[in-house]
């Protein structure tokens, strides 16, 4: 992963950029601290995105 990005609303995080071509690589899932997603984006870099 590049990075880990903090977000206030994780469902529109995920949306977003998959509408711009990058790929789910892991569905929203719930964790011990809210819920994660990690995407692949259409340069090749792959993100983890948390939130509530």
């Amino acid at each position: 992963m590049a990075a880990t990005l903090a977000v206030s609303n994780l469902d529109t995080a995920v949306e977003e950029p998959e509408a711009g071509g990058a790929e789910i690589v892991m569905l929203i899932q719930p964790t011990p601290n809210g819920r994660r997603a990690v995407l692949r984006h259409p340069h090749g870099g792959v993100f983890e995105y948390v939130g509530p």
